[in-house]
């Protein structure tokens, strides 16, 4: 009796396991809903059909190194937050900044891009220069960003937000805003490519952060994906990446910021 008994808890153990490793084999198999940006030059935007930018790339060769399938997920960066803790998909790469209220909630990757903020304003203004000229002045930024959150505590300036930070820099281009402020290399795309010569990135760049992959809390595959973050920094790719969409060569590598993350953690507890 004892036998059969035990014969049949291990044959139910068996069928467990079977399951249980058969559920893996469809994880790994899984086509990941990878959220992003629809317009935000140069990192992730859409042209068509056709998804371009420098995450976008970076995503491109990360997946690749990790062995993950996946699927693209255009939405506004507003969105993105909501849609990973929903689950509507499984990761997000969208110039998120690393902060410790989004920790609490969420899983990061280690840091893969060093940013910060920049002050744009219309080419003919001589009155801003820089942060401490924004008072009594309507500055322009992405609801919800970093950027946001800096502007919310400059004295006396007067915010607008919006949605898609394109919209931002049409009104600035229009002198409905006096200045925006927003994330430096997206400033100088915007000068570069599609300001017309009316509009001048000034000041210094202040409020640098890190940016990482976003995913729900205890997923399966940040541990992959730092890995691959790793490998595409040891093997040139990242380098050749940044080159081309930036310009120069990025100051710091993503081992480097990884480095320099611990090590403020370490001495702020």
């Amino acid at each position: 009796m004892n036998l059969r008994v035990r014969s049949k808890q291990g044959i139910s153990l068996l069928v467990v396991l079977l399951v249980a490793l058969a559920s893996t084999g469809c994880a790994k198999d899984k086509s990941l809903k990878v959220g992003m940006e629809k317009n935000s030059r140069p990192f992730t935007y859409t042209e068509g059909e056709e998804k371009k930018g420098f995450e976008v790339e970076l995503w491109q060769a990360i997946a690749k190194k990790a062995k993950l399938k996946y699927e693209w997920v255009p939405m506004e960066y507003g969105e993105l937050n909501k849609s990973v803790k929903s689950g509507d998909v499984d990761l997000a790469i969208a110039g998120m900044t690393i902060t410790n209220a989004r920790k609490n909630k969420l899983d990061y990757s280690d840091p893969y891009f060093q940013s910060g903020e920049a002050i744009l304003t219309a080419s003919d203004n001589e009155a801003i220069k820089g942060t401490d000229d924004l008072a009594q002045k309507i500055v322009a930024t992405r609801n919800g960003s970093t950027a946001y959150h800096f502007a919310s505590e400059i004295q006396g300036i007067k915010i607008r937000s919006y949605a898609n930070i394109s919209d931002a820099y049409d009104d600035l281009k229009n002198k409905s805003v006096d200045a925006v402020i927003f994330e430096e290399h997206s400033i100088q795309d915007y000068v570069q490519n599609s300001a017309d010569g009316k509009a001048k990135k000034v000041g210094e760049v202040f409020n640098k952060d890190s940016y990482a992959i976003v995913a729900k809390k205890r997923n399966m595959y940040m541990g992959r994906i730092n890995k691959a973050i790793l490998a595409v920094s040891k093997d040139g790719t990242y380098e050749a990446l940044y080159t081309k969409w930036f310009g120069s060569k990025p100051e710091k590598m993503p081992k480097k910021l990884k480095d320099d993350m611990e090590h403020d953690i370490e001495h702020e507890s």
